[in-house]
Parts: structure tokens; C-alpha cells; sequence
């Protein structure tokens, strides 16, 4: 990716946006398997929808190849050599209604967040039993 489009991104979006020359990229690009080492061109943490919006509308942009990463252990499909990934792990909430008895996550919400927000209400999710699942990713049927 060029140095102008990340520059461009640190401008626009809230959460950072990491590339290959910043100090914390090798910590930003390791994932939960340890086996999968790939160097995506950049890393982007979105802080909110509108980061996400933004980064897709960049992404489309630029032509790159994009990738995304919730905030579960991940089996590496979100991270694409050279390609940008759209990491939501910053947007780790749980909205309940215990009315209606459902609830909102973020896109980086972890099955132990939701259990925790869920249990405070006496509900429970039938989801899983590993608290570090990603609840988007396993609501999706498997990813991240």
C-alpha cells in the first residue's frame, strides 16, 4: 500500500492505522495461531462503523485486496499478504435488552463479553463454550 493512502487513512479514521515501517505492526499482525505469519500492507483498527465505512470506501479506492478480523482466535484468514485488514477488535460492546431478550454486539465482541453483559440480566446465549470466540465470526458460521 502506498505511504500517501495509509497517510491518507490516519487522517481520516479514529483508530490507528498501522503499516509495515511502524514499531507495533509485528505485534498488530500476530494472531491467536501462531502458525500463520503473513504480512498484510496494512493493519487498520477501527474504533467504529464509521472507521469500518471509511476503510472499505479506502480499500475499494485503492484497488487493494481487503481482509477482516474480528476479535476472536482466528484460523488466519484475516490476514492476506500485502492486502488491508480491517481489524475490529477495538469494537468489543454488548447493547442487551432484556425486554426483548437480545442483544447487539460489536464486531470485535468476544463470547465471554457477551456471557458477562447477557448473565447480569439472568439470560444466557447458547454460543459456545470458549470465552475468546469471536461472537461475529461464530455468528457468521466460523471466521474470525
Amino acid at each position: 500500500m502506498e505511504d500517501k493512502t495509509l497517510e491518507s487513512m490516519r487522517t481520516a479514521l479514529r483508530g490507528p492505522v498501522i503499516g509495515p515501517g511502524d514499531p507495533e505492526y509485528d505485534h498488530a499482525r500476530t494472531i491467536y495461531n501462531a502458525m500463520i505469519d503473513r504480512r498484510p500492507g496494512a493493519i487498520v483498527r477501527c474504533a467504529d462503523a464509521a472507521d469500518v465505512m471509511a476503510a472499505v470506501d479506502f480499500v475499494r479506492q485503492s484497488g487493494e485486496e481487503l481482509a477482516v478480523i474480528g476479535g476472536g482466535h482466528s484460523a488466519g484468514l484475516g490476514l492476506v499478504d500485502g492486502a488491508v485488514t480491517i481489524d475490529l477488535s477495538p469494537m468489543r460492546w454488548v447493547r442487551v435488552d432484556p425486554d426483548a431478550r437480545t442483544a447487539q454486539v460489536g464486531g470485535g465482541t468476544l463470547l465471554g463479553d457477551l456471557d458477562h453483559a447477557t448473565h447480569a440480566f439472568g439470560l444466557a446465549t447458547p454460543a459456545g463454550i470458549v470465552s475468546t470466540t469471536g461472537a461475529g465470526g461464530l455468528t457468521l458460521g466460523g471466521g474470525q
